[in-house]
């Protein structure tokens, strides 16, 4: 079997740089629809009050989850690197205030602000990141003795894409175990094994207290002709405690 190519960080940011500035400020306010219909709830749902709370959204993209959290009291902090998902994201907090404080930096070679956060998110952002390791590390640095990280992802077990399940009913997997880049529309993800996640994450110093696989309701499916995210996970959400 070859080899996959190698993709760096560098790299990556590159591709996910060349995403138009239309393009970034259509995402919505609170996200694409998987975001709304899926991942939001999940994520909220772990969270619960957030007043008063300092979160960091690490990998924050156009910001839409700092806004929606700073609309529900937290005091937030937003770390993204792609120039495009930046830009918008300060251009809104400068039109909008919100009192969310923005930093351009690479997660990956980020210091981080060490035990700063009750909550520190990373919302389909380590998938992303060739590697990964040093920015999982920034975010269980910048989190509170006790505090929760959340992680989100594509699903590692069933990453076909949506649109597959039209023509076939169901998910392939092919080749779980190679980790590999896999190109998007837009930049790319790396696949790796679920396991490789949830033992980086212990490793990190965190216990697991939950891991949630977000099922969309079965009438919100069939009206978006969106049967796939009912039958079979597109996502996984772990929540975990810093030791």
């Amino acid at each position: 079997m070859n080899e996959p190519p190698k993709l760096t960080n560098t790299e990556a940011i590159s591709a996910w740089s060349q995403v138009s500035p239309e393009m970034v400020a259509n995402f919505g306010d609170e996200g694409d629809f998987t975001r709304r219909y899926l991942l939001n709830p999940a994520l909220f749902a772990l969270l619960g009050d957030v007043a008063g709370k300092a979160v960091l959204d690490a990998g924050c993209g156009q910001g839409y989850l700092c806004r929606m959290l700073a609309k529900r009291g937290a005091a937030v902090t937003g770390v993204e690197f792609a120039d495009a998902w930046y830009a918008y994201a300060a251009q809104r907090e400068q039109a909008e205030p919100l009192g969310i404080h923005y930093l351009q930096a690479d997660l990956s070679t980020w210091p981080g602000l060490p035990e700063m956060f009750d909550s520190v998110i990373a919302n389909m952002v380590l998938m992303d990141i060739p590697d990964y390791l040093p920015a999982l590390h920034t975010c269980v640095a910048s989190l509170k003795r006790g505090g929760e990280l959340i992680v989100s992802l594509l699903h590692p077990c069933f990453e076909e894409p949506g649109a597959a399940w039209k023509e076939k009913g169901y998910v392939e997997v092919r080749e779980y175990f190679q980790e590999r880049p896999v190109a998007q529309t837009y930049g790319y993800f790396i696949h790796r094994p679920l396991s490789a996640y949830l033992n980086s994450i212990i490793q990190a110093g965190c216990q697991i207290q939950r891991i949630i696989e977000p099922q969309l309701e079965e009438s919100v499916a069939r009206e978006h002709h969106a049967e796939r995210y009912w039958h079979v996970p597109g996502y996984v959400v772990i929540s975990a405690v810093k030791s």
